[in-house]
């Protein structure tokens, strides 16, 4: 090659960059070859190497990739449910008995006893009410299978929805029913409407409302608006789960 043709080769941009990295590559494979095994390696720093910034930087597409390589293999993570109230309007309610606590007072305790037939029962759930002392929509506090939904000539009504966790939503007092057993129903879907029974004639229209673990009565408002895994957690580490009697 001419001297000439030499310079217009050595003129152009790319050819110190390419002779550089050709040479440190170079260097890197004499060094690798000859380096003691027991020698720390050199790293790129060292050696005047600058890191290579990754070509694809979009996490987004990042992720797009990753699903084409593994497809199904990718867990997507399903939100768990937070326990909503059994009503479609829970501004327009109030709660008029509570959950019999054996760790209350003894006076939240006296509150939350039922007298029927000339008996003493504690009250094993929630007496839910409108402000306006009319009837109104009852809806499944959390996604389920209805495994009762029929009415019992004490407490009306009366339908059983089974969840995730071993958990049992009981719904009664109602005056009507929108759901039949082994049906699937979602999340604040309406289930039937509060009514009035004999077990709780004094206490007029109004939606009894249960929820249960093998079993066992739990107080509901522990799970408002609470994850049910969370609630049994500290249940289970706290010991204060109430049998039903």
């Amino acid at each position: 090659m001419k001297k000439i043709q030499w310079k217009k080769f050595l003129a152009k941009k790319w050819v110190f960059p390419a002779v550089y990295i050709t040479a440190a590559a170079l260097i890197l494979t004499l060094m690798w070859m000859y380096q003691d095994p027991n020698d720390y390696p050199l790293t790129k720093e060292q050696l005047g190497l600058e890191d290579m910034t990754p070509y694809v930087t979009s996490s987004s597409l990042n992720d797009e990739l990753l699903a084409e390589d593994f497809g199904e293999a990718i867990a997507v993570t399903k939100p768990l449910e937070k326990m909503i109230w059994p009503v479609e309007n829970p501004d327009d309610i109030q709660v008029t008995m509570g959950f019999f606590d054996v760790n209350a007072s003894e006076e939240e305790m006296q509150k939350a006893i039922v007298t029927f037939d000339n008996e003493l029962w504690p009250h094993t759930g929630i007496d839910i009410v409108a402000t306006n002392q009319e009837t109104f929509s009852v809806v499944a506090a959390l996604s389920g299978k209805i495994v009762r939904a029929e009415k019992d000539p004490v407490v009306g009504y009366v339908v059983d929805i089974a969840h995730e966790q071993g958990i049992l939503t009981n719904y009664s007092s109602l005056n009507a029913l929108q759901v039949t057993v082994g049906q699937d129903v979602k999340q604040g879907e309406i289930i039937g409407t509060a009514g009035r029974n004999m077990f709780e004639k004094d206490h007029g229209i109004h939606l009894h409302f249960e929820v249960r673990k093998d079993n066992q009565a739990l107080n509901p408002d522990l799970f408002f608006n609470q994850e049910v895994n969370q609630v049994l957690l500290r249940l289970s580490e706290q010991q204060v789960i109430t049998s039903e009697e």
